[in-house]
């Protein structure tokens, strides 16, 4: 999945001029990339997180947390009164980490990029959003 979908090419195309999305937030230190994510409107008033990766030596020390943060100020500037955000079953970092931010499950979906009868699914996990949540991640 790495191989087909962040090639340098199309990361480097997405940078330069993000379509239906908010583009790349990306957290440098020190030169090295520690964590990306990103994520857009997918309806009027609904925000969805598409992506968010950390380097995994850096786990736990409030990363993932910030980018979050920096795409939900986004999405509340373009009206976002809800988000989203869709996580493997199986994912026992991401899992923990959006519902301790308040997200809930609401249901499933196929996997992005797999085949239907493959029979993958994703959770999908949604939280309301309000001027205040704003407020609190400046």
């Amino acid at each position: 999945m790495v191989a087909e979908y962040y090639t340098v090419e199309r990361i480097a195309r997405e940078i330069a001029a993000p379509e239906d999305w908010d583009g790349w937030i990306v957290a440098i230190e020190d030169g090295s990339v520690v964590g990306a994510g990103g994520g857009g409107m997918i309806e009027r008033r609904v925000g969805e997180v598409f992506v968010l990766y950390l380097d995994p030596e850096r786990r736990g020390e409030g990363i993932g947390t910030l980018l979050l943060d920096a795409i939900t100020r986004q999405q509340l500037a373009h009206g976002a009164r809800e988000q989203w955000v869709s996580v493997e079953p199986e994912n026992v970092k991401g899992l923990p980490f959006y519902k301790a931010r308040g997200f809930q499950a609401r249901g499933t979906r196929p996997t992005w990029g797999s085949a239907p009868e493959e029979g993958r699914s994703s959770l999908r996990l949604m939280r309301r959003l309000n001027q205040s949540r704003a407020q609190h991640q400046s």
